[in-house]
């Protein structure tokens, strides 16, 4: 697992910032844990949006 993972799941990172981090780190991760990341992030902002939350 990458740091990005880690600390997202731990609750430590929001999906904005997340999503950022993967940007300056997209170039160091192979191409299917990119898209892991990027799935994982969707569905936290889905959910945020399902429960009203658009921070």
């Amino acid at each position: 697992m990458c740091l990005i993972c880690v600390e997202f799941q731990k609750q430590r990172m929001t999906p904005g910032e997340a999503r950022r981090a993967l940007g300056e780190m997209i170039g160091d991760l192979d191409t299917d844990h990119v898209e892991q990341v990027e799935e994982m992030i969707a569905e936290a902002e889905d959910k945020d949006e399902r429960d009203g939350d658009n921070s």
